[in-house]
């Protein structure tokens, strides 16, 4: 039985999160085409996503992994909601506070606000989704993607295509976004378990203080991968950003299906480290990724034969003298993958300053090599970067995890 639920989670969770990933790279293709956008316009459209990333980091506070992972119930699911709320408030005046210390101004602040409000919208369904994959319900999570990928690129079109303005198009995705956290998520959560919004014992106080390094690694790891694009819209214009983006946006698809691999197990990596069985941990750790490099191997492949053909077809012939972004683009979201995978282990083991060490390492590394690496290699400069960066914090944890489960196991 539970290895029936386990695969009804993965495949809903597979299925809608594909569908809705999809939904939003076909936004920032749809953005792109010269038919009904630019690369201008999709530069725009990068730095809101970026910018407001940086932010989700704050909202999420990192915390969904230690929540499923809390299979002791140390946090009420009152506490867990309850700082949720605190977390996206924050974020949200703490990412309107830093655009405007930025420089961005008109148009380029409305359209962070806009993304980063749907992004707060998005961190609340997250903890929902935790409380329901606690209950061996992940398939709720997989069946609100679905809906809300779809609703937001009808919203979108509609007030992109109809209006010919892009914050028009961010403002109708964001208030469906809200509606749909509001109704369904909420709705299917609560059925399974029933929580207040408000945390009358203060837990959420130590829950924040136990979680703040996930919080500092999150915003280390997010920036990590958002900086290099940072980076490069401050050294170009914006046309080279939007060009950039508008290759980079198809491979987050297959850094979100890699997460589906090994997102579902966080429980089971759980249950290994309650049981001692180091074994059993290693195992499936290794299972996950021969699977991950397996999946990056194939996707490289099909890009090295069809790469060139698919984004002629994506975004016109303009596209061309810039495929040979692809391969190094896909090698960085595959480092990247796996970078998120060790950083899960991380989190079930509690191994909270090796996670916080190898990401400031793997930070400041990106800060140091972003530059000069664009003015090498230009755009493929901004891939290299993460590269190195990845790799080498992923090196790192991987020395801390493994200090860590051996020193946990010698203490049992």
């Amino acid at each position: 039985m539970e290895h029936t639920n386990l695969k009804k989670n993965m495949i809903w969770n597979a299925v809608g999160n594909l569908i809705y990933l999809g939904c939003q790279w076909l936004i920032t293709v749809l953005v792109a085409h010269p038919r009904l956008g630019s690369f201008g316009e999709a530069g725009l459209l990068s730095v809101a996503m970026s910018m407001s990333a940086t932010f989700q980091t704050l909202a999420n506070f990192g915390i969904r992994n230690f929540q499923v992972s809390d299979i002791e119930n140390k946090y009420t699911n009152d506490c867990y909601v309850f700082f949720r709320i605190v977390t996206c408030g924050t974020a949200l005046l703490s990412c309107i506070a830093v655009s405007l210390i930025s420089g961005y101004r008109s148009e380029q602040l409305l359209c962070i606000f806009l993304f980063m409000l749907f992004r707060t919208a998005e961190a609340f369904s997250d903890v929902l989704h935790g409380i329901a994959q606690k209950n061996d319900r992940l398939d709720i999570a997989g069946k609100s993607f679905a809906i809300k990928g779809i609703g937001l690129l009808i919203c979108f079109l509609g007030g992109f295509v109809l209006f010919d303005r892009l914050a028009l198009g961010l403002l109708a995705m964001t208030l469906f976004s809200c509606a749909s956290t509001l109704t369904y998520d909420l709705w299917a959560t609560r059925k399974l378990e029933r929580f207040r919004f408000i945390n009358t014992d203060r837990t959420w106080l130590t829950l924040a203080k136990e979680t703040l390094p996930l919080c500092i690694y999150l915003f280390l790891s997010s920036a990590l991968v958002m900086l290099p694009r940072l980076i490069l819209e401050r050294k170009t214009d914006g046309a080279s950003l939007g060009i950039y983006a508008s290759i980079f946006a198809p491979a987050t698809l297959i850094q979100s299906a890699m997460g589906y691999i090994y997102n579902p197990f966080a429980q089971a990596f759980a249950q290994c480290r309650a049981k001692n069985d180091r074994r059993g941990f290693l195992l499936l750790a290794g299972k996950i990724i021969l699977a991950i490099a397996f999946l990056a191997a194939v996707m490289i492949a099909a890009a090295l034969l069809g790469g060139d053909f698919a984004l002629k077809l994506l975004f016109g012939e303009a596209i061309l003298p810039y495929t040979h972004l692809l391969i190094p683009i896909l090698v960085a979201i595959a480092a990247v993958s796996v970078l998120g995978f060790l950083c899960m282990l991380a989190i079930v083991l509690r191994a909270f300053l090796p996670l916080l060490a190898s990401c400031a390492i793997g930070f400041a590394l990106c800060v140091a090599v972003t530059s000069p690496m664009i003015d090498a290699w230009d755009l493929n400069g901004t891939s290299y970067s993460l590269i190195l960066s990845a790799l080498v914090t992923c090196l790192i944890l991987t020395v801390g995890i493994l200090k860590k489960l051996f020193l946990q196991s010698k203490k049992n």
